[in-house]
Parts: C-alpha cells; structure tokens; sequence
C-alpha cells in the first residue's frame, strides 16, 4: 500500500458525517438547494435536458449503481457520456460562489455511477482534499464500489482512502469488516481506515461500531477508548441524551462501557444534572459510575449550587461521594474559589483530594494570584504541587 501518513484525529472523519448517503439531518451539506446557482449551470449539467445527440450528455438509462436520486422511484439513474462529466468538472471550476458550487457538486454526486467514479474523480481534484465536498465525494464512491473504492485510495497521493471506507462500511458493513480484518497490522494503521470504518459502521449500526471498538482494544490498540468515544458521540447526535444513557447501560462492564460512560454524562448532565444523577446510581460501581456522577454534580452546581450542595451533605462517605465533591468544587470555584477549595479538602481519597484541590488552586491563581499566593503559603501542598499550580499555562 502506497499510502503511509495517518489521519489521527477523528476531525477528518467528523466533517464526513454530514454526506451519509440518504442523509439524516438537515444541516447536511449534501443538501444544499437545487434552485441555486445560475441558468448556464442548470442548462448544461442536468443529464435530462440533454438529447441523446448532445455531445454534452446522454439520454441512456442503465441499471449500473448510482447514487442519482429522482423524484420517481420507478426511473432508473441518467448516465453522462465523458463529455458530459467532464462539462461538469468545467462547471465546477468555473462555478462562482458557494452555493453555484453546490449546486454544480450535487450534480457530480447525483451522476456518479461505478463507471464513470475515476473520471467523475479527476473533475473534483480543483478540491482541498482536507474540505468536505472531497470527503464526501469518496464515501458516495466507497457506498457504491466498495473496496475498488479503496483501492484506488491506496494508489493516490490524496487522502481519501478513510473516507471511501467509511461510505462502504455504512453501506455493507460485514463486507467493509471482512476488507479491513483481512489486512496485516500495518496496513490497518495507514490512511486513517481504522477510523473510516469506525464511522461507517456507526452509521449502519452503532452496535457492529461498537464491536469494531471493542476487538481493536482485544488486539492492543491505544487509541480504542478514542474510537469508543467517536461512536459515543455519534450516538448522542442520532437522539436525545436520556436514549444515549439507556444504551451506554447495556455495553459490556469495562474501560470502554466507562469511555462511553463518561461521554454520555457530559452531554446529558449539561441538559439536566438531576437526572444524570438518578441514571448514575443505577449504574455498577466503577469508574464509569463515578465519572457521571462528578459530571451530574459539575453541571449541577451551576444550575442550583444550593441545592447541590444539599445532596452533596446527605451522602455518606464513598468514592460516589468523593466524585461528586470533585465535580462540585471545581465548579464552583469560578465563582468562589476558596469555597471551591473548602469542598476539594473534604474529599476522602487522597489522590483525588489533591487533584481536586490543585485544580481549584489553579482557577484561584487564574483569578486572583495575590490571593492565591497567600493561600499556598498555608496549604500544607508541596513545593511541586504549588508549583503546579502557579504555572502558567497556553491557552492555545
């Protein structure tokens, strides 16, 4: 394979979850309005109002796999004759602002067939292979040609390769898995496939996504809590936080169970803590448990402080309450931080005791560093810990 680079960053993929063929959401990109652009464009890229003699176009119909919709679900796709694909490179070179861009993009899509995918590909190279439209061109290809998709990412210098695979996983995962199990170690690694297959599996189902994660961490890899969280997130955005917890429940007991976990908590305590924190004492003890626990309580002290703080006083001594006291303080330690740094010593558990107080220490030097430099002379911290926490730190 000629590709070596990586794409570490799931950012490559996330832009991706806009193009899903049959998209699920508005803001999709793909989406754009047919109605705009000028009548040039309209005139000499829409397959339709071509005769068959039109050296631009053709009216044959074929059955080769498409991704054109029609208002007919009875019509078969119009296929373009090279000239007419390559009038539609020329239209979106010479296209003017974004949204003649579009419409002329969404005719590339609209006609793009597993003939005429490489010639149809050499009209989009005027793209940033790192923008949207680039990306989403290849999942449409991967959704419709599967590995000769990818293939043919493996013999480009652009990055497309992840891309490709994410549409051919959305579109037959059990195939897109056998492609990417049956390739050696090194392989798997390059071009970012790991994370293509990741998004493309959640796309056809979070539960096969899951899996992927789950067997990536049984052969040792570092970044599967990563790809945990990428499906977690995926999750979240297909319904409302409350779902996300109920199936955040049902994994497996373990560090991925605790990474999905503790996405979940994030999102759904910022939406209503309370709950969050009804959900949590029903959740096995563990780091996942605590993590939602300290994000309820996080969230919570910024909605009702008082009342927070109220439940906080009625737990006994346990690591729930441990997490809950850390989530508290470091919140309220924006507004008040030697509150904040009050509640941070209560907590039982020395290790996180001192997390929870340098963190406060560090919003307190933030905020006021006269104040805070009194403080420590006090604290009973080490010589490292307040160095810790006078440091300063980029913002970037």
């Amino acid at each position: 394979m000629k590709k070596s680079h990586l794409i570490h960053c799931a950012w490559a993929l996330v832009a991706a979850a806009a193009f899903a063929i049959g998209n699920r959401s508005s803001d999709n990109p793909a989406s754009a309005e047919n109605d705009s652009g000028n009548s040039r464009n309209s005139t000499s890229t829409t397959p339709s109002s071509r005769s068959k003699d039109d050296p631009k176009g053709s009216g044959r119909r074929s059955s080769s796999r498409s991704v054109s919709t029609s208002s007919s679900p009875d019509s078969e796709p119009t296929i373009l004759s090279e000239a007419g694909v390559r009038q539609l490179g020329l239209d979106l070179k010479s296209a003017k602002g974004p949204l003649e861009r579009r419409k002329v993009f969404s005719q590339i899509l609209a006609n793009l067939t597993v003939e005429n995918a490489k010639l149809m590909r050499e009209q989009i190279l005027i793209l940033d292979s790192d923008s949207s439209e680039f990306r989403e061109f290849h999942y449409a290809w991967g959704a419709i040609a599967g590995e000769e998709a990818v293939f043919n990412g493996s013999e480009t210098p652009e990055r497309d390769m992840a891309s490709t695979l994410a549409g051919w996983a959305a579109k037959s995962p059990e195939a897109a898995l056998a492609y990417f199990n049956g390739l050696d170690k090194d392989a798997q690694k390059g071009g970012g496939l790991k994370w293509g297959a990741i998004y493309g599996l959640v796309d056809a189902d979070p539960n096969l996504a899951v899996r992927f994660a789950m067997d990536q961490q049984a052969a040792g890899d570092r970044e599967a809590t990563r790809l945990m969280d990428l499906v977690t997130r995926q999750v979240l955005k297909s319904g409302d936080p409350a779902d996300a917890a109920s199936w955040a429940s049902t994994l497996p007991a373990g560090e991925m169970q605790d990474a999905a976990i503790s996405r979940v908590a994030r999102e759904y305590a910022d939406e209503d803590p309370v709950a969050t924190l009804d959900w949590a004492n029903t959740l096995p003890e563990g780091n996942g448990k605590n993590r939602a626990v300290r994000e309820s309580f996080s969230e919570w002290a910024q909605a009702d402080p008082q009342a927070a703080a109220t439940r906080l006083g009625s737990m006994n001594e346990s690591p729930e309450r441990d997490s809950a006291t850390y989530g508290y303080a470091t919140r309220v330690a924006w507004e008040n931080p030697q509150t904040g740094i009050e509640w941070a010593n209560t907590i039982t558990d020395e290790n996180s005791r001192n997390r929870a107080i340098q963190e406060t220490g560090r919003i307190f030097f933030r905020k006021d560093p006269e104040a805070a430099k009194q403080w420590l002379s006090n604290s009973g911290l080490n010589e490292k810990q307040q160095a810790d926490i006078t440091r300063r730190r980029s913002r970037g």
